[in-house]
C-alpha cells in the first residue's frame, strides 16, 4: 500500500443551488414527511411504484463530495477502488474507499463533472469522508469538499423510462449510463441523468427552476410525488448495500459483492486496503458474502443489527446492511451473513429466536451456488 504523510487541504465549501430556498418550499408543500426510520410507503405511493413511478428528493439519503482540479482523477484512481483513471463521460461507477486493513470506510457513486468528479454517497458519512481523503492530497491539484450545490430527484417504478421520454428527457441505455446536460430538448433538462439498477433514474441539477418545472412535468404525466421509501426499497432490490456510519470498518468489499457489481479493478494500482482485497479475492471464495433477505415483522431491522442461524445458536452470523419498507407489508433487507452457516438453516434477525428471514434472490449471481431462495 502507498503511504505518506498527512496534510490536510482546506474545503472550499459547497454553494448552494440557483434558488435552493425556493426549492425546499416547494417540495414542503407537496412531499409527505418522512422520518428517519424505514416506514412503509403509502398505498397510493405503491400502487405508483408497480404501475407507473414515483418521483423523490434524494438530499435526505445520500450526499455529495466534489473532487476538483486537474490532479483529481489521478488522486482518486489512488484512493478508491475501482478504476477511475478509466472512467468515462458518459459512465457512472461504484467504488469503495478503504482502511489500509482493507475495510470498507465508504461505498459510492462517482462520475466526471466538467471541473473533475462527483461522489456520492449516504448522508451521514460524507462530511466524514471527504476529510479523512482531503489529509492525502499533499502536493496534488484537487480540491475535495461536500458539495450542497446539486438537487438530485429520484424516479422509480414501471413506467419510469416512458414518463421521463415523455418529459423529452434523454434516457442512458445501460445501468450505470450517463447523459450530460444539452442532450435533452427540454428546456428544464438536467445537467445528468443515471440510469441505476433497479429501475432507477437520478436527475441532478445545478438549477431549482429547472428542478421544479421538471418535477411539475412528471407529475403531469403520472408519477406521484413520494418521500423516498420506494427509492430506498428498489435500492434494497437491487442488491447494491451502502455502508453507513454503524456498519463502518467491518467488511471487505468481496463480503458486500462489490466485486460483482464493478466496484473494484484488480488490474490497477496500489490503493488503500489493496493487499487485503487482492488476497481476498486470489483464495478464489469469499465466507461472507451479502444476501437479500425479508423480515415479515413491524419493526424495521437497522443497520449493524445481527443475524443468526438457527443450526448454529452461539455468535451471530451475520449484519444487517440496510432495510426498506416492503410493498406486501414487512421489510426486505440487505445482510452480510456467513455461507457456511446460513447453509440449510433458518435464519432469524436479533436474536436466535427473533423474526424469521426469508432469503429472496439477488437481481445478479454469486460466483457459487447456495440453496435455492425461499
Amino acid at each position: 500500500m502507498c503511504s505518506a504523510t498527512a496534510t490536510p487541504v482546506p474545503p472550499a465549501g459547497g454553494e448552494s443551488p440557483a434558488g435552493s430556498s425556493d426549492w425546499a418550499q416547494f417540495l414542503a408543500s407537496r412531499v409527505p414527511a418522512r422520518t428517519s426510520a424505514p416506514v412503509s410507503p403509502a398505498a397510493s405511493e405503491l400502487q405508483h411504484l408497480h404501475c407507473a413511478c414515483v418521483v423523490c428528493d434524494l438530499a435526505q439519503g445520500y450526499a455529495l463530495i466534489e473532487a476538483l482540479g486537474p490532479d483529481a482523477a489521478a488522486f482518486l484512481h489512488g484512493q478508491l477502488s475501482s478504476d477511475v483513471a478509466a472512467l468515462g463521460p458518459e459512465r457512472a461507477q461504484l467504488s469503495t474507499y478503504n482502511s489500509p486493513k482493507g475495510r470498507v470506510l465508504a461505498t459510492l457513486l462517482l462520475w466526471r463533472s466538467a471541473e473533475g468528479f462527483v461522489l456520492q454517497l449516504p448522508a451521514a458519512t460524507a462530511a466524514s469522508i471527504a476529510k479523512r481523503l482531503s489529509m492525502f492530497v499533499l502536493r496534488s491539484k484537487v480540491r475535495l469538499t461536500p458539495s450542497a450545490r446539486f438537487i438530485r430527484l429520484g424516479l422509480t417504478g414501471a413506467s419510469a423510462a416512458q414518463t421521463l421520454a415523455a418529459a423529452e428527457v434523454a434516457l442512458p441505455h445501460t445501468d450505470f449510463g450517463l447523459v450530460g446536460a444539452g442532450v435533452a430538448s427540454a428546456a428544464d433538462a438536467p445537467d445528468w441523468v443515471l440510469r441505476l439498477p433497479g429501475t432507477r433514474y437520478e436527475l441532478v441539477f445545478s438549477d431549482a427552476g429547472r428542478a421544479v418545472a421538471l418535477w411539475q412535468r412528471l407529475c403531469s404525466a403520472g408519477a406521484q410525488a413520494g418521500n423516498g421509501a420506494a427509492w430506498q426499497w428498489a435500492s434494497i432490490r437491487s442488491g447494491i448495500a451502502d455502508i453507513v456510519a454503524e456498519t463502518q470498518d467491518q467488511f471487505v468489499l468481496q463480503m458486500l459483492n462489490y466485486d460483482l457489481l464493478g466496484g473494484v479493478s484488480f488490474n490497477k494500482g496500489c490503493y488503500p486496503g489493496q493487499e487485503i482485497v487482492a488476497r481476498t479475492q486470489y483464495r478464489g471464495e469469499t465466507k461472507r458474502r451479502t444476501l437479500l433477505l425479508h423480515a415479515q415483522t413491524q419493526d424495521a431491522p437497522v443497520p449493524a443489527q445481527s443475524v443468526h442461524a438457527v443450526r448454529s445458536p452461539g455468535q451471530p452470523i451475520g449484519t444487517v446492511l440496510a432495510a426498506a419498507a416492503a410493498p406486501g407489508g414487512g421489510f426486505d433487507a440487505l445482510a452480510c451473513v456467513h455461507l457456511d452457516l446460513a447453509e440449510n438453516s433458518e435464519l432469524r434477525l436479533g436474536r436466535v429466536d427473533g423474526p424469521a428471514l426469508q432469503r429472496l434472490n439477488l437481481p445478479y449471481a454469486l460466483p457459487y451456488a447456495l440453496p435455492a431462495a425461499r
